[in-house]
């Protein structure tokens, strides 16, 4: 791919040779001047200054490229100030260049992008990576480096790929620090996480400033920090935190290229080197390529720098942006620009008309200039070199390198196409992000193990709970009753303890946790009533507490508050209702197997399946003829016959027989679900509720009981109950009270209330049951604010508790009581219903109407075949009359019986024995043989052959002197 993109350019050059050798000395330069913004001070200032002198002397010497124009290099020194950046620009514009390669920094190239767009001269910066750069206000600004807004998408990457969800940032407070970590909060609300804390430093802090920062961020939960800064505070602040014993284990810092660029190059600072071990960060993907091995071969016969110099990737941007101007220049001049600089437009003296800024000339083709720049694509010794319509790099790969030993060590790649990924990306750009960021958080290739901060191997949590913070403040509720839950006493020392199941599991959940967790309990109510159990969560809400203990229900309405814990106990809301006996005494007992509308659509489909029965076999079945009362009883008596399978008369159609088969397979299918039901119905003594089931208790009118403070009341309320139906009770001994003394002595119908206390309620109380099932699912869980990740640990701790069966054990010493002597077992609906059947229904149903549908097209093809010229309706008919004369001839066609093969064979036998003997008979008369057969013959002979086919058709007759032979012909009457 590399070798056709140089082919390309290649020829490309070639063309713009050949091009510019035959255009007019006068219009092409015999020297172009562009300059260079750097701050030669730092190290990225060295490395980029000695890129571009290397740059320009490796285009100078291409005689393809500019072959009669020679570039000057100018430079100016912005010392990292926007004022002095301003000052170094203007120098540079007074040489009348006609691009800028810089400026370093983001704050400068704020500053200096107003005056390259007032002078339409393009500003190419290789290190600036502020976001806001890249807004309309700066049309001539164009940087060959990542942009923070990408860069930032790869932090959150790397932040959904390990799971965290809450940051720190650390950053500078200039447009740099500032604009790029609103890029990370944008990209880390894609991946579900979030920046909690920010920490702007000035940019001239001293070491006491940092520590006072670093001390405060110690004593907070979160441990993954971001660094986004130069890194020359970079490093002060590294050893603080070192000094501080942040940087061990537990903690996560993340360093963006900025500081990632210089941390491969620490061999003279060992006490640095040693503050960063663990540390990771992102920085430019750059592949190997015979480009930049010759790059690096130039600049060691050069000796153009150190090492660390040459390895700088922002020398490598600076220089493949001289190279981007030298090709866009090359398509300029052999489009037949030119490379003049115009006077301003004048400006009033009050306006500063008379000042230098307002007297800097104006590139002419500055337009033009740039247009080419933003189209161009060539291979440099970064790869692919493209820049987008808004100035912006066109490319997203990052390397994720972890700080060990003397440098950095590759773990890992980022693209916006692959998320994090163990392999490197494609050198294919793309130019957009990825409308979703669900690639960085599911990515499936797994990067190399990271050896994090203090050494360990294991991934952090990203959070910790301080030693110096204070205990959580767990509020738990005092209520009247179900003290098996929660219960507190005060000790002989005034103070007071808890108890309970739910106690007990929140203390068993602690020992599971990586970490000590210290705490407060709190009581919530006065204890002599049930409290507001949305009144307690909503105290965490509040802050007034940290979370809650205790048996708090996960509705919907508290989950948008608070987060739960995974459920330690599953739930759901049942009715509780006194029982009565019930057994086979009943005289209607036989009617119970089956609901209503089961009975009703088992008639129904009985009286459907014997009209087609009847339909089907009514035309060549003399069962099914007669008188209409005949049909009717032979019709019903059949149909009914076959519950027992005693049917008499005989299926002669194919349909009909194929219909029986089906019905008589649902037939026995009922029966014995029927036979079934009724013997279990009949012969077990039960104890039927005085209410079946929640849609029972909404349908009737009585009181309804439940837990004071429950969300029960609203649940009712929701489902339309009045509110002068619903009675609030405190304790166990006051649900059997009510539940005793009925709706007609002041107490109550039923009781809804959750599972879990009803099953305590009915271990002691024999005489109340459950009526259907649960008509609700939840489960139980402690509760935590918003976003806290202890919820997260001890949902995991509680799945550990129940793997290991401790869960259970607590639950059996504190919840398994005696059981009832009684047979107190929850009571459901012993009724078969539509629902278990309506598969048959559908199947048979399906089958009767198919074979309805094929008998009736084969009768209508059938009369049609068999319909005489001088019977078809009358030309002048209209369309509804010939309809209605077809319909009719075609139910008269059905109606007529359908001869039995073997009475026609019979009759065709007589028929043609018969025709023989009149033969003989004939023959007889005309020899004369005898003269009593001469008088006999004739007249038999006469009989036999005066009458036409069709007036003997359909009699019977013998032949005189031979009675025995008759003669059977039927005519079209039917006589």
């Amino acid at each position: 791919m590399r070798a056709t993109k140089k082919k390309a350019n290649l020829c490309m050059n070639c063309v713009l040779f050949i091009i510019l050798n035959n255009a007019s000395s006068s219009t092409v330069p015999a020297t172009l001047a562009i300059g260079g913004l750097l701050a030669f001070n730092s190290t990225i200032g060295r490395a980029a200054k000695a890129a571009l002198e290397l740059g320009v002397a490796d285009v100078n010497a291409d005689a393809t490229l500019l072959p009669h124009t020679k570039l000057v290099l100018h430079l100016g020194n912005t010392n990292c100030s926007a004022f002095q950046g301003a000052a170094a620009a203007m120098n540079l514009l007074k040489e009348e260049v006609v691009a800028i390669v810089g400026p370093q920094t983001s704050v400068v190239s704020h500053f200096v992008s107003h005056m390259g767009t007032a002078t339409h001269v393009p500003l190419i910066s290789f290190s600036a990576t502020d976001p806001s750069l890249s807004e309309e206000q700066y049309p001539y600004f164009v940087r060959l480096v990542h942009s923070d807004d990408i860069q930032m998408y790869a932090i959150a990457g790397i932040i959904a790929y390990y799971g965290w969800r809450e940051v720190v940032a650390l950053y500078t407070d200039d447009d740099f620090g500032n604009n790029g970590i609103v890029a990370l909060s944008d990209a880390l609300l894609t991946v579900g996480a979030t920046v909690v804390y920010k920490v702007a430093l000035d940019p001239g802090i001293n070491r006491d400033g940092l520590g006072r920062e670093l001390t405060q961020l110690s004593q907070m939960e979160s441990r993954i920090f971001v660094v986004h800064m130069e890194p020359n505070i970079g490093r002060v602040l590294f050893l603080m935190a070192d000094w501080l014993e942040m940087v061990s284990t537990d903690y996560v810092w993340i360093t963006t290229e900025a500081m990632s660029s210089k941390l491969n190059n620490l061999e003279s600072d060992s006490e640095f080197r040693h503050a960063v071990q663990g540390v990771i960060g992102t920085r430019s993907f750059i592949p190997e390529s015979p480009e930049l091995q010759s790059f690096q071969n130039r600049w060691h016969a050069q000796d153009l720098g150190s090492a660390e110099e040459m390895n700088n990737v922002y020398g490598w941007y600076a220089y493949d942006a001289v190279w981007l101007i030298a090709h866009a220049m090359q398509g300029l001049l052999a489009q037949g620009g030119d490379c003049q600089f115009v006077s301003p437009p004048i400006f009033p003296n009050d306006a500063g008309g008379n000042t230098e800024l307002a007297n800097l000339k104006v590139f002419q083709e500055g337009r033009s200039f740039l247009d080419n720049i933003l189209g161009l694509n060539f291979t440099g010794i970064t790869g692919s070199v493209k820049v987008g319509q808004r100035g912006d790099y066109v490319g997203s790969n990052f390397e994720i390198v972890n700080m060990v030993g003397k440098g950095l060590r590759v773990v890992g790649y980022w693209s916006n196409q692959t998320g994090c990924s163990s392999s490197p990306p494609s050198m294919q750009h793309n130019s957009t992000l990825l409308a979703s960021s669900l690639a960085f958080a599911h990515s499936k290739a797994l990067m190399q193990n990271i050896i994090w901060p203090g050494g360990s191997v294991n991934t952090p949590r990203g959070w910790v709970v301080p030693k110096n913070g204070r205990p959580l403040d767990i509020g738990v509720p005092n209520k009247l009753g179900y003290k098996e839950f929660v219960s507190m006493a005060v000790d002989s020392s005034n103070r007071t303890t808890f108890h309970g199941f739910c106690i007990d599991v929140f203390e068993k959940a602690l020992a599971y946790l990586p970490y000590s967790v210290t705490f407060n309990f709190h009581r919530f109510g006065n204890g002599s009533s049930t409290p507001s159990y949305d009144a307690l969560v909503a105290k965490v809400v509040n802050k007034d507490f940290d979370a809650v203990v205790g048996d708090v229900t996960i509705t919907t309405k508290r989950s948008l508050t608070v987060d739960f814990t995974q459920p330690y106990v599953t739930s759901g809301l049942v009715v509780v209702v006194p029982v009565k006996p019930g057994g086979p005494g009943h005289a209607w007992a036989f009617m119970r197997p089956f609901t209503p509308l089961m009975w009703c659509t088992t008639g129904v489909f009985f009286f459907f399946t014997g009209l087609v029965m009847w339909l089907l076999e009514h035309k060549k079945n003399r069962d099914f003829r007669g008188r209409p009362k005949k049909q009717v009883v032979t019709t019903l008596w059949f149909i009914f016959s076959t519950l027992f399978f005693s049917q008499r008369e005989k299926v002669k159609s194919t349909l009909g027989r194929a219909v029986l088969i089906i019905w008589l397979f649902v037939v026995l299918i009922i029966i014995s679900s029927y036979t079934a039901s009724l013997t279990s119905l009949l012969t077990v003594q039960q104890l039927l509720p005085t209410i079946q089931g929640i849609s029972g208790l909404l349908a009737s009118n009585v009181p309804i009981g439940y837990q004071t403070g429950s969300f029960v009341r609203d649940y009712l309320l929701q489902l339309n109950v009045a509110e002068e139906r619903l009675v609030p009770l405190d304790t166990l001994a006051s649900y059997a009270q009510a539940l005793v003394k009925g709706p007609l002595r002041g107490g109550v119908g039923a009781i809804v209330d959750e599972l879990p206390y009803v099953q305590l309620f009915l271990s002691s109380e024999c005489d109340f049951t459950i009526a259907g099932q649960e008509f609700t699912k939840s489960g139980w869980g402690f509760a935590f604010p918003k976003g806290s990740q202890l919820a997260i640990d001890f949902s995991t701790a509680i799945l550990m508790l129940a793997e290991s069966g401790e869960l259970q054990r607590i639950h059996d010493l504190w919840l398994s009581g005696e059981g009832c002597s009684k047979s107190g077992v929850v009571v459901e609906s012993n009724e078969l219903g539509l629902t278990s059947f309506w598969g048959l229904f559908l199947m048979t149903g399906m089958a009767s109407t198919l074979c309805c549908i094929v008998y009736w097209a084969r009768m209508a093809l059938q009369h049609r075949q068999l319909s005489h010229p001088h019977s078809e309706p009358q030309g002048n008919m209209s369309r509804m009359d010939k309809a209605l004369h077809f319909l009719r001839s075609l139910v008269s066609f059905i109606e007529e019986e359908e001869v039995d093969s073997s009475r026609r064979s019979r009759r065709r036998v007589r028929q043609e024995r018969a025709r023989k003997e009149r033969s003989r008979r004939l023959s007889f008369v005309e020899l004369g043989s005898l003269d009593a057969q001469e008088s006999e013959v004739p007249q038999a002979s006469n009989m036999i052959a005066t009458p036409t086919p069709e007036e003997t058709h359909g009699f019977e007759f013998s032949l005189p002197g031979d009675p025995s032979t008759i003669i059977e012909v039927e005519n079209n009457s039917g006589v």
